[in-house]
């Protein structure tokens, strides 16, 4: 069982398919409550820990979240325990068709359920809800049926029997006050619980009902709620510890019955004031003795709060009983002791003592008890420090609720003390109950040279213990000379912890009550809503201090006669409540006259309570001026009306107006209507949780921009769509930004279409000078072989063919012929790239394509001696034209045996993989490498060569080139003279059996 209730777990998790789930997250409340956190991400750890929520648990919540709902349910501690749990969140549709649920689970309390247990039917295992007022864990279901037996009268044992041998459905029992009630729940399980008993008078009663104010182990103390006009009295706690009574008889105890044994001496006493008309004050606390069952009396010291239940006119006591006999105790401790103390004196000494403490606490309450009895002590022992803490429950701190020096209080240094009590008072001895020591005797420098500071000699520190010897504060004493007679300390402080911790437990409870009640007057002023009820006969009971402002009255004698309007007919506010009376209606608008030509517009809720045994009724009425919200609402109107015709005129876009933090007020437009999507959902989203990454900090500067005064235009792109925004900032009559309007206009086609024509510019530029460069290459490389053969055909000898010179010339027309045939087979070659289609796209595997390749270069790579190096690793197959990719290899392969450095072995590094929406080829060699700044430019181009120690006509890289830019590919080259070259060629990667045309 965890130390304290956990509060807000947070629980995300993704829904991919009917039934499947993925656990994305869970909160670090998770930690503390279960030991092993890898159970958080198994798909069944939720169905063991909600086994009475219907299976697949995050179906069930995902259900619930998507509809907008709540669930109450159990959730599962451990073995033997469950909290009442309320799962509220939401769900979000992603692109891809899925599910994000967030969850927030936190710990209730539901209104219809008090003490609870959950019982499984077929094993008979009964776990016990953790809040439980009963303050009741049993081991299994035949231990509770036992406990029910003992503690309650019960008119039906074969109920009681039914229940114990697990067979539940249908089951009810009578418990006098108390029913128990069984409920199916889900996957075999039941549901226990403790109501009250519907006939009672519908009273307030803290015992069963308000759990947080009582201890579960009820601490040695009896409580009672006395309903003073109906003369019943309630029952609970240590009865039978204190006076030796059975509960279940006593719990029948009547107020005459309890008078009657009150000792005689008080009896009239106790009488009077229970039967009193009226009381003064909301809190009283006298001591009088009462006869236990074995007929000894007890004293006991009644502390009461007073609560009016308006409505009904009921008076409840609130009353608390414990046993203030410590002093007959301590003397009876005391004779046990002779030898411990000095003398009688000091028997006498503590006596007295503690009947000044016995006096004070029936004098005082609350923080100023533990002031008198701290300058008590000091009066009585003169100790330098003393200080009184309570024990803070939930996070474990000591809380000073008394510190006084030489007996007076102390304020600015209060955070000092409480700073040591917290870091320092329990470090040197964390085990001792009771600690009496000169600093001498410690041996902590850090701790002792504090004290010494401090000029401290030596402490008395005490553990205040609850009934169960669990640590609920402390005492602390510093003084600053050395402490002569312990053992008289040692009796007096043992004895004044009992009584200071009984003292503590009930100002916890008085200050529980005192929290409740200003909550309770915060939740009724707190609110902007009038409130007020009136009783059957119209008389005001309840008023807030926000009715009399919205009906601009200044006393509450003149609220019934209020004026309303409605429908242009007057009606006074009583004829309103009566109207209501009579109709099942629960909200109705009126105007309320506010000046000569001016109204007030409210919006009047009503709600009826029935009371007591002969049903009367009273009326709670909230009132709400809506003024001003109705003039908003109504420039709203008149704003989306505006929003919603520039919407529906605007081609493929929408309209956003968006309030400070973003939040859609309104939103519409086109371009929801083609997608399909509601916009209303969007209403009062945030308008950036739709973002994430660079878009969602773009939209947010920008937005922030907008807020600042100033009109912005940015684009986003999302769903691989393009969109163009335009913010303008929408100001109040102020002249302050409090709206954002937001154009949103899809610009996907514009973008398509301006991209296409930059390609088709770019692609033409490209082409005209293509066409330039041709035509000189045409011009230039095929005029040298024409002149040629032009002269050539000159010099021959027509009129003497057997001229030996013709042989000359006709062996050098051939030579020129040979050379313009294979520069017209190169211009053909270019030209066929250019304007052939692709062949087939097929899968090509890198490594076979290399292997190939060496095959065909095999004598030429090993007479090289190159050295090959590959890593296909990253890409091994692509969707291309084999024949391009191995001219690409074979080019780069053959310009690396070409071109190698003539000092060290060649060597290539061939590498693949992807980028971006690219297959990346990356071919580097270690030859002789290139002057980019010299040459860079001309690389690719036709009958480019730039070594002339080897043979080439400049053509492989510019057909290379051009066989990469008909796919829409990108060749790269990086190359330094004396290192070596690199080539990096962006491909895509071609669609299968559609064959693609070159420009």
């Amino acid at each position: 069982m965890p130390d304290k209730i956990f509060n807000n777990l947070l629980l995300t998790f993704k829904k991919t398919g009917d039934e499947n789930f993925e656990t994305l997250y869970v909160s670090k409340g998770f930690f503390r409550i279960f030991s092993d956190p890898l159970k958080f991400y198994q798909s069944d750890f939720f169905n063991q820990i909600f086994p009475t929520t219907k299976n697949p648990v995050f179906e069930t919540i995902y259900d619930f979240m998507g509809c907008g709902e709540n669930l109450e349910v159990p959730f599962f501690l451990n073995q033997s325990t469950f909290n009442w749990v309320r799962i509220e969140g939401f769900t979000m549709a992603q692109p891809d068709g899925t599910y994000l649920v967030n969850a927030m689970i936190n710990p209730i309390r539901p209104s219809q359920i008090h003490s609870s247990w959950i019982v499984h039917a077929e094993t008979k295992r009964i776990f016990t809800d953790f809040k439980n007022p009963s303050g009741y864990f049993p081991e299994n279901l035949e231990a509770f049926c036992r406990y029910l037996y003992e503690k309650y009268s019960i008119s039906d044992t074969g109920k009681l029997k039914q229940l114990c041998e697990g067979h539940l459905e249908g089951l009810k029992l009578d418990l006098g006050i108390l029913k128990l009630d069984v409920n199916v729940l889900e996957n075999g399980y039941h549901l226990l619980t403790l109501k009250k008993d519907p006939k009672r008078p519908r009273v307030p009663n803290l015992i069963e009902e308000e759990s947080n104010y009582l201890s579960n182990s009820f601490l040695g103390i009896i409580y009672f709620e006395y309903l003073k006009e109906d003369r019943e009295m309630i029952w609970s706690g240590a009865i039978n510890e204190l006076l030796g009574y059975q509960e279940p008889r006593f719990k029948r105890f009547s107020v005459w019955d309890w008078l009657e044994i009150i000792h005689p001496d008080d009896r009239n006493k106790v009488k009077d004031f229970l039967f009193t008309d009226h009381y003064e004050k909301d809190a009283y606390t006298f001591t009088y003795q009462v006869k236990k069952k074995n007929g000894e009396y007890l004293h006991l010291k009644n502390s009461l709060k007073v609560f009016y239940n308006i409505p009904s006119k009921k008076t409840i006591l609130v009353g608390i009983l414990n046993d203030v006999s410590d002093i007959r105790q301590a003397q009876k401790h005391l004779k046990e002791k002779d030898g411990l103390l000095q003398n009688l004196s000091d028997k006498e000494f503590i006596q007295k003592t503690l009947q000044e403490v016995s006096e004070i606490s029936t004098l005082f309450k609350g923080s100023t008890l533990f002031d008198e009895i701290n300058q008590l002590i000091f009066k009585r022992l003169g100790f330098t420090y003393g200080m009184i803490a309570n024990l803070n429950p939930v996070n474990h701190s000591y809380e000073l609720i008394s510190v006084r020096k030489s007996g007076k209080k102390l304020k600015n240094t209060s955070e000092k003390w409480t700073k040591f009590i917290n870091e320092e008072l329990y470090k040197p001895y964390p085990q001792s109950s009771l600690l009496i020591k000169d600093i001498r005797d410690l041996d902590l420098p850090i701790f002792t040279s504090f004290l010494e500071k401090n000029g401290i000699s030596s402490l008395i520190r005490l553990d205040l213990l609850d009934k169960k010897n669990i640590k609920i504060g402390t005492l602390c004493f510093l003084h600053d000379k050395p402490l002569l007679n312990t053992n008289l300390y040692k009796e007096l402080f043992r004895i004044l912890g009992d009584w200071i911790g009984k003292e503590l437990l009930q100002y916890r409870f008085e200050s529980t009550l005192q929290e409740t009640n200003f909550m309770h007057d915060a939740i009724l002023n707190g609110t902007a809503y009038a409130i007020f009820a009136v009783n059957h006969q119209f008389e005001t009971t309840l008023i807030n201090n926000k009715t009399l402002p919205v009906f601009n009255l200044k006393k509450k004698d003149n609220l019934m006669e209020t004026v309303l309007i409605k429908d242009g007919k007057k009606h006074s506010l009583q004829e309103v409540i009566t109207q209501f009376s009579k109709s099942k209606k629960s909200t109705a608008y009126y105007l309320l006259p506010h000046g000569e030509e001016d109204f007030k517009e409210l919006k009047i809720s009503f709600t009826r309570i029935k009371y007591g045994r002969k049903n009367k009724v009273s009326y709670v009425v909230f009132v709400d001026d809506i003024t001003d919200r109705t003039h908003s609402e109504k420039k709203l109107i008149a704003s989306e009306q505006l929003y919603r015709s520039i919407a529906e005129n605007f081609p493929r876009g929408t309209i956003d107006v968006l309030d400070k933090s973003f939040n859609y007020i309104f939103t519409d437009g086109e371009e929801y209507r083609l997608s399909n999507t509601d916009p209303k959902k969007l209403f009062g989203t945030n308008h950036l949780d739709q973002y994430s990454g660079e878009n969602l900090a773009i939209t947010k500067k920008n937005l922030e921009k907008i807020l600042q005064g100033k009109t912005v235009s940015y684009e986003i792109e999302a769903n691989q769509q393009r969109f163009l925004k335009i913010g303008v900032p929408l100001m109040n009559h102020s002249q302050v930004t409090d709206r954002i309007l937001l154009v949103k206009q899809n610009i996907t086609e514009a973008k398509k279409l301006e991209a296409e024509r930059e390609k088709l510019i770019k692609d033409l530029k490209s082409h005209n000078e293509e066409l330039l460069r041709f035509a000189y290459i045409v011009s230039h490389n095929l005029r040298a072989p024409i002149v040629n053969i032009s002269l050539l055909i000159d010099l021959f000898n027509e009129e003497d063919p057997a001229d030996p010179e013709n042989k000359e010339v006709l062996e050098n027309l051939k030579i020129s012929t040979n050379l313009l045939d294979a520069t017209l087979q190169d211009l053909i070659e270019v030209v066929s790239i250019k304007k052939q289609k692709i062949p087939k796209v097929e899968p090509i595997d890198f490594k076979m394509l290399l292997n190939n390749v060496e095959k065909s270069l095999f004598n030429q790579l090993k007479e090289s001696g190159i050295k090959i190096h590959k890593d296909f690793s990253g890409l091994e197959v692509m969707n291309y034209v084999y024949a391009h990719l191995e001219n690409f290899f074979m080019n780069f392969m053959t310009n690396a045996v070409k071109y190698r450095h003539p000092d060290r072995p060649p060597e290539v590094w061939i590498s693949t993989y992807k980028e971006k929406n690219y297959c990346v080829i990356r071919f580097e060699d270690n030859g002789i490498g290139l002057d980019l700044e010299r040459y860079g430019d001309r690389i690719f181009g036709l009958y480019q060569r730039f070594h002339n120690h080897v043979e080439g006509k400049g053509l492989g890289l510019y057909l290379v080139r051009e066989q990469i830019r008909a796919n829409d590919g990108k060749i790269q080259i990086e190359s330094e003279v004396g290192k070596g070259t690199v080539f990096k060629i962006h491909l895509r990667n071609l669609i299968m059996n559609q064959p693609n045309h070159t420009d």
